[in-house]
């Protein structure tokens, strides 16, 4: 089992200091909405939520002044509720018991709204209004009684401690390695080469219209943890500042040290700690977005963290630290202050090595702007994604449907058809293994280019087969005279049936074909014609 130092144990969570953070204003604020919604009769809106809205449009200071809203002109007669009347109209709402998935939902809407390098936005502004903090109090009540909300304040768990890796497509080059310690290093030299260039190039005045680093975390080449969540992965793929949408991701559970030291933040009071042990001044490099985050002008400090390193293992970052401490001018003494930025809530940032189990990894993927994250298998990834009603590409991609047809008899025929690989063996080539397809398999695709009989080895990755969609994507194996993959979908809309097809091509690394692409290319676009008439 792991130890931390000997520290009172920490304050249960409550809803005086929920309300005294931003980011735990705007938890309640999104709750309020989720309930609001939940209430009304029209499922698409609520009377608060309207008024919350155009509340929230009015009280945006980076709104501009060109916005329409809704039509030509409209913005002229824009309705503007006040705080007062959008409290009035939440109290009428009634309080739900929010389930596990809900509340999660919302601390990734209040986490990904974060942002401290521009001034709070329209949402935030209204619920640091009086009255809509008075009308707040009974969901942030509501959130510190919750039994699904009492390990938001626990210390590290250390039972199981999950690394996440956001995949991007191309992949970014690795990095090169770095211990803990080298990490370490090298950022406070960083940090205080940034301070001394910004106190001589960047303007003193703090309300200056300048931009530059705002965030006060340890470095991102620290092993980096969250705690995992029963049937649902680490935490870390759920809870992102200011996410960019990813859509895959890495999991790996780590090997924690015996008797690691760990600091908790549960309070701004436990940052002030830090920064009071070993301060490190970064006035002239945070002055500005410090200020547009929190109207604040002075001197700032943070942590440095290369400091803790002989003291601590790690720093853990809770729930409620983070809903109570994000984003808020914290005094560390009588004239400076720091700010919580860029720490996702219960992430752990490690100050020493931490080993990853190899047979622990897993791979996650979601549908963009959907918050759930789903397990994928072990095999390689689908890129054109057959089980997803929406799919966009920018690089080599091609995506068409054909309407088959409608009614049910035509549906059941498609639909074992299309798992049959008939869209191909329609369209002039052959397969080695016709019957239905598997995800992992590998076989040979035989088509006839110019005469020429040509092997098209390939390799299953997807296979979907639901009520309303069913089909599969294969993935080009060396040899292959392209690179890429397909997908072969068929799916209904009410009674309607149609195909679609999606395609990402590019050339083979070998020759001769990567010299022949652009034949190809012209072959390419026949077959697919092919294609879409291969099931009518």
């Amino acid at each position: 089992m792991t130890q931390t130092p000997a520290r009172p144990d920490p304050a249960a969570l409550n809803a005086d200091a929920l309300l005294a953070g931003p980011r735990g204003r705007r938890l309640c604020l999104e709750l309020a909405g989720m309930a609001a919604l939940a209430a009304s009769a029209d499922p698409d809106q609520s009377d608060f939520g309207t008024a919350r809205f155009y509340a929230s449009y009015n009280l945006d200071p980076g709104r501009g002044q060109s916005v329409k809203v809704f039509g030509p002109g409209s913005d002229a007669g824009l309705p503007t509720p006040s705080p007062d009347e959008v409290a009035s109209l939440l109290d009428t709402v009634p309080l739900p018991e929010f389930t596990e998935a809900e509340l999660l939902t919302a601390l990734g809407a209040t986490v990904d709204n974060a942002r401290y390098w521009q001034p709070p936005d329209g949402d935030d502004m209204l619920a640091a209004s009086a009255p809509m903090s008075r009308a707040l109090r009974r969901f942030a009540q509501a959130l510190a009684a919750s039994p699904l909300t009492q390990w938001w304040n626990a210390p590290m768990d250390t039972d199981a401690q999950w690394s996440v890796e956001f995949t991007m497509d191309p992949p970014r080059p690795a990095a090169q390695p770095k211990t803990a310690a080298q990490a370490l290093d090298e950022w406070r030299a960083g940090i205080i080469a940034e301070e001394r260039s910004a106190a001589t190039d960047r303007p003193s005045d703090p309300t200056a219209n300048f931009g530059g680093t705002w965030w006060s975390r340890p470095p991102w080449e620290l092993p980096k943890s969250t705690r995992e969540m029963p049937g649902q992965g680490a935490l870390g793929l759920y809870l992102v500042e200011d996410r960019m949408n990813e859509e895959e991701a890495v999991a790996q559970r780590l090997t924690i040290p015996d008797g690691a030291r760990i600091f908790e933040i549960n309070s701004p009071g436990d940052w002030a700690q830090l920064c009071r042990e070993h301060p490190l001044d970064v006035t002239a490099s945070r002055r500005h977005d410090w200020y547009q985050a929190t109207g604040r002008i002075g001197d700032w400090a943070m942590p440095d963290w290369s400091a803790f390193k002989d003291k601590y293992d790690g720093v853990h970052l809770t729930v409620g630290g983070y809903l109570a401490t994000a984003g808020v001018a914290i005094p560390v003494d009588g004239a400076c202050s720091s700010v919580l930025a860029g720490w996702d809530p219960d992430a752990t940032f490690w100050f020493r090595d931490v080993a990853a189990e190899a047979e622990s990894v897993q791979r996650w993927a979601r549908v963009q702007d959907d918050p759930a994250w789903s397990p994928l298998g072990a095999g390689p990834r689908s890129l054109t994604a057959p089980a997803r009603s929406s799919w966009t590409w920018d690089r080599e991609g091609w995506s068409e449907s054909v309407r088959l047809g409608a009614g049910e008899e035509l549906w059941q025929r498609v639909r074992s058809d299309v798992l049959q690989w008939k869209v191909k063996t329609r369209s002039g080539f052959t397969v080695d293994t016709p019957g239905p397809v598997a995800e992992g398999q590998r076989l040979n695709v035989t088509a006839a280019f110019l005469g020429v009989r040509v092997l098209e080895p390939v390799e299953v990755v997807a296979v979907v087969d639901e009520a309303d969609r069913a089909g599969f994507a294969y993935r080009t194996l060396p040899g292959h005279p392209v690179s890429g993959e397909e997908a072969f979908i068929v799916h209904r809309v009410g009674d309607e049936v149609h195909l679609t097809i999606r395609s990402l091509t590019r050339a083979a690394p070998q020759q001769p074909w990567r010299a022949l692409f652009p034949v190809l290319k012209v072959v390419q676009r026949r077959v697919r014609r092919r294609y879409l008439r291969a099931l009518c």
